[in-house]
């Protein structure tokens, strides 16, 4: 049985699946899976043979393990869990957005953004997503943005600190060099690190905050923003700002 139909073969099971996931944090006695799985005796009983003949489970003198294989398997199974909760947040947003300009590792890490928010603009307020992330950026003495189009109002609450890192697209460059209305004031950054590297997302992330804009499968730039201030998604958008460094 492949590693795919061994998965699928777990997770068509809701005792199985249990099963696995209550002994991630280690082993546990025949007694204490009883008390933790929602089955009867005979479901819990069975599943537990099945697994342990196919290789997922061991039995012990006092209760059950995983086997490396079932560790394997409950890893995968616990980052699809992660991934649907991902979805199930704002799944509009994930169906018309294109999350492969995202480096692949990042795109299996997305679900660490965690409890994060759409912020998108509404007819009755339209610049909604860029005041939100004016006044964020506006309130901090140093962040890390990376901006693949130019916005003035961006560039204005900018912090111009040692500490800040501002990384902007060769378009942003062509788009100056093409419209004398468009000007990015490089002097203004007198201590802000400032790169020029081709970039296709927009991101910001400070001490307490990342915001994530992700362009939509057409190409164009949405005003739509994924906001998060738990840690695991700080520590994300962190590491993929210093991809790009």
């Amino acid at each position: 049985m492949g590693v795919e139909s061994i998965i699928q073969y777990v997770r068509t099971s809701s005792v199985r699946t249990d099963i696995i996931g209550s002994l991630c944090p280690g082993a546990k006695s025949t007694n204490e899976l009883l008390s933790a799985v929602t089955a009867s005796e005979s479901a819990i009983y069975d599943a537990l043979s099945n697994l342990e003949g196919r290789g997922l489970v061991t039995s012990m003198d006092d209760g059950w393990q995983l086997t490396g294989t079932g560790r394997l398997v409950a890893d995968t199974i616990h980052r699809q869990q992660r991934l649907e909760e991902l979805f199930a947040v704002d799944p509009q947003y994930w169906e018309s957005h294109d999350t492969s300009v995202l480096p692949q590792p990042f795109r299996c890490r997305l679900p660490e953004l965690d409890e994060f928010t759409v912020i998108r603009g509404t007819q009755t307020d339209i610049n909604r997503p860029v005041r939100e992330v004016v006044t964020r950026v506006e309130s901090v003495q140093n962040c890390d943005v990376v901006s693949p189009v130019y916005h003035p109002e961006y560039e204005e609450a900018m912090p111009d600190s040692p500490d800040s890192r501002l990384v902007v697209s060769c378009a942003v460059i062509d788009e100056m060099l093409g419209k004398e209305s468009v000007s990015l004031d490089m002097n203004r950054y007198e201590a802000t690190t400032v790169r020029v590297t081709p970039v296709p997302y927009a991101l910001a992330v400070a001490d307490d905050w990342m915001i994530l804009t992700l362009p939509e499968l057409d190409g164009t730039w949405p005003s739509a923003k994924i906001i998060s201030e738990t840690d695991s998604a700080i520590s994300w958008a962190t590491d993929l700002f210093t991809l790009l460094c």
